[in-house]
């Protein structure tokens, strides 16, 4: 990822590198679902602090060679965003933005590491608006009664890689599954949003960045709507 120019890609433009095999009709497309991801993530944050570039894949070996192990995209601290050829739309692309977006605010490297992947993952499925990780997916999740994992153990990269493959949210679009990991983080975010707004995640990433536990941080900011279930 760190030099996608010699690693036989063509370069669009230089924050943009597709695989040579990409028509041109792919590349203007991709690059009009890049900037509506961009428009969503600035209308959020109130204004973007990354430039991250992209390698676009249109082949899964090509997706492969480059680091994916089955996503359809992938963020790379707030330096690089990949795209496999299920994540060439305007929703993954913001979705993998905020990532980036979140990662430079808190200040990157350990400080970013002190945010929880429920509340990084939720802040990104806010943004990303897609329907299976939507409030009426949660009701619909309530409804079943499907069981949850607690946010508790949803704080590490490896909580919720472990999460992910415990309820079978690593296999891609599985009829029947209701993606209950994704959508439990958007949901918690999208409380606490209620409250806070997104004036709140700010308040809190530059609380953590200045030192501050997250834990106490989040409380703070969001009051009486930290962490609800219902």
């Amino acid at each position: 990822m760190a030099i996608p120019k010699l690693s036989g890609l063509d370069e669009v433009h230089p924050r943009l590198y597709v695989e040579p095999s990409m028509s041109d009709a792919q590349r203007q497309a991709l690059q009009h679902e890049i900037e509506l991801g961009r428009a969503a993530v600035e209308a959020f944050w109130g204004g973007i602090t990354t430039t991250p570039y992209f390698v676009a894949c249109v082949t899964t070996d090509c997706d492969v060679r480059f680091g994916s192990y089955g996503q359809r995209a992938a963020a790379y601290g707030d330096f690089a965003i990949r795209l496999s050829p299920r994540g060439m739309t305007a929703s993954l692309i913001a979705h993998e933005w905020s990532h980036a977006e979140l990662y430079r605010r808190a200040g990157g490297g350990w400080h970013a590491r002190r945010i929880p992947r429920w509340f990084d993952e939720g802040v990104a499925v806010v943004i990303a608006n897609e329907p299976r990780h939507s409030e009426e997916n949660w009701a619909e999740i309530r409804r079943l009664d499907l069981p949850t994992p607690s946010l508790a153990s949803l704080v590490t990269f490896g909580e919720w890689g472990a999460a992910m493959r415990a309820f079978g949210e690593t296999a891609g679009d599985v009829p029947g599954n209701r993606h209950v990991v994704y959508t439990l983080a958007g949901h918690t975010v999208r409380a606490f949003l209620a409250c806070a707004g997104a004036g709140g995640v700010v308040a809190v990433l530059d609380a953590v960045r200045s030192g501050a536990a997250f834990d106490e941080a989040y409380a703070r900011v969001g009051g009486g709507c930290a962490r609800p279930r219902e």
